[in-house]
Formats: structure tokens, sequence, C-alpha cells
């Protein structure tokens, strides 16, 4: 049941009537009855038109019978969790619907298994409803916005080939990039200079993995990065991308901005916070036979040290050092 809205009446003038096209609808696949009512609430008022699911059998149901163009679904549900809904709705209707996976469980792990599955983003409880509905508008608008983006690789076609590169026994890191300050850096310059960022990031990444012999860059969620490459080519990969994005990086900015070194942010209760700009977190982990890991542990670990790179003590590149980039 949809609200209706500025966008889904229909406007007569002079006798003409003028048809605004359905909105967009969402599917929010919860057990719980208090989530599903908040998060139809939000959407609806943001816009959006909702169908709900209470189990992972209902969300299947739904999917084939609305075809949503939006999926928030919760990772464990009653029946098929969130993970198999997922990986139904990938191998039914491909890659357009943007999937949202909702979760209860932080473990570095239990995310990189969901973008394994084919998430877009995943959001860990209690949610932002705010912030969950900035999530999917980012990502669903993107789609029309993106284009260099759109280059790089989603994340099973990238975990795909990592799985492949460590069964044949062939040396491989795993680089993860993260944007850090994108979500202020957005609300201060609007929304298509955020994605102009994004793709100017995505940009970077692909140059430098086309020097790279076996170079590989692909996307995960809406502000992490993932690249494979040699074990040896490691270090000089980071330090080019970490010189050439500061390099460019006030390109992204104003120029009053880039003078003062900051931007001023108001947040929704009106308080102004200042933000620096923005940087690029790395973490990096490799494997090399013949003490090959798990394609998800590998993950985990680059994933882990990209976190700790957010550390002004650490700088912006951590490596494992139990592997052999050095």
């Amino acid at each position: 049941m949809a609200l209706v809205t500025a966008r889904t009446q229909l406007t007569l003038s002079s006798g003409d009537a003028e048809f605004v096209p359905f909105p967009t609808t969402v599917l929010i696949a919860d057990d719980d009855p208090s989530v599903r009512r908040l998060l139809r609430i939000a959407f609806e008022l943001d816009g959006f038109r909702t169908i709900t699911a209470s189990d992972g059998d209902e969300a299947i149901a739904a999917l084939r019978l609305h075809q949503p163009a939006v999926v928030i679904v919760d990772a464990a549900m009653p029946g098929c969790n969130g993970t198999a809904v997922c990986r139904t709705l990938r191998q039914e209707q491909g890659w357009g619907p943007t999937v949202v996976m909702l979760t209860g469980r932080t473990d570095v792990a239990d995310r990189l298994a969901a973008f394994e599955c084919g998430v877009d983003d995943y959001l860990e409880k209690p949610i932002k409803v705010v912030e969950l509905v900035e999530r999917v508008r980012y990502h669903h608008e993107a789609d029309a916005l993106r284009s260099s983006g759109s280059r790089l690789l989603g994340s099973v076609e990238v975990y795909d080939d990592l799985r492949r590169r460590l069964e044949s026994a062939q040396p491989v890191a795993v680089v993860m990039t993260e944007i850090q300050g994108l979500r202020p850096y957005t609300r201060h310059y609007g929304f298509a200079r955020g994605e102009s960022l994004v793709g100017a990031v995505a940009d970077l990444l692909l140059e430098l993995a086309r020097l790279e012999s076996d170079g590989l860059a692909g996307r995960l969620g809406a502000q992490d990065f993932i690249t494979l490459v040699d074990p040896a080519r490691a270090e000089d990969f980071t330090a080019a991308l970490h010189s050439t994005f500061e390099a460019r990086r006030s390109s992204f900015y104003d120029p009053v901005d880039v003078l003062r070194g900051w931007i001023d942010v108001t947040d929704r209760t009106g308080r102004t916070h200042r933000h620096r700009p923005v940087r690029l977190a790395v973490g990096v982990a490799a494997s090399n036979p013949p003490h090959s890991l798990h394609h998800l542990d590998l993950l985990e670990r680059a994933a882990e040290l990209a976190c700790y790179a957010r550390t002004a003590k650490v700088g912006p590149i951590a490596f494992d050092r139990r592997g052999a980039v050095s």
C-alpha cells in the first residue's frame, strides 16, 4: 500500500492529464513486523511503493510476482534465509534489482559472504532508517548516473576469479580499498558529485589494474573496492594508488574548501560538523603457494586490514605481514 505523493498523483491542467509513472517498488523482507512497518512507512514517505514479506519463502514468491527494483532482506529469517533469497534473485532476475541485506551479526566474514551471494550493500542492526533509505537511493540512482564505475566487475565475478587463482595454486594479493568520508562529502556536495568521486576512484583502480599482468578490479557496496594483483607487485600498486589519489583529491573540492582543508556538514538535528578531506584506507593480504588460503579467509584478512588502515597511527595502507607481501 503506497502513500499518494506528488510523484504518484495525476495532475490535471486545462483538461489534460499528465501521468507520472508509478514509483519504484521496494520489497521489504523481515520476520519482525515492527521492522517491516517502520521501513514500509519510511520508504513510502520517500516516494517508493512497498511490498512486504515475513519470511524467505514469502520473499521469493513476492520476487517472482512483483519483480521489485529494490530488495531489503534480513539475513536471518524463517524458511529461506537472506542469502538463499539473494541467490534465487540473482539466478532468476540477474543483476538489475538492488539488494541490501540487514543483519544482526558484525563479523567481517559474514559481510564478505553476503557480497559473495550477490548483495549490493550490507547494513548491521540496529539500522538507521534514514541511512538505509539514503543507501537505497544511492545504489538505485547510481545505476542511471554511473559510467566508469559500471566497468568494474561485481563482487561475485571477483570472488569467482579469486577462487580460480587459489585452486590453481597461483599467488595472489587482495587489495581492499575503502573511501573514508564519502557520506559527509555527499551530504555537502550532493549525490551527483559523490558518485563522481566514486567513479574517479573506480577509474583510478581500473587504470592501475590494467598496468598489472593479471590485475582485476571490482566494487563492493557503496564505497569499497577490491583488486587482485600479483603479491610481488602489491606494494608498488598500492603506493601508486595512494600517491595518485592524493594528487587528484583537490580536484574533487571547491577551491575555498581546498584552502581551508575541511568541509562543514550540517546533520538532521541542525548541528554542524567539520570533516577532513576524503582519503583511501587500503588493506592488503596475500596467498602464496604452498600456503594457500580459502578465498573468504583471504578476503577477511584484507577487509580487516583496511579497517585497521583507517587509524591515523597506521597510515593509509596496511599489509598482512603473515603473507609474502614485502
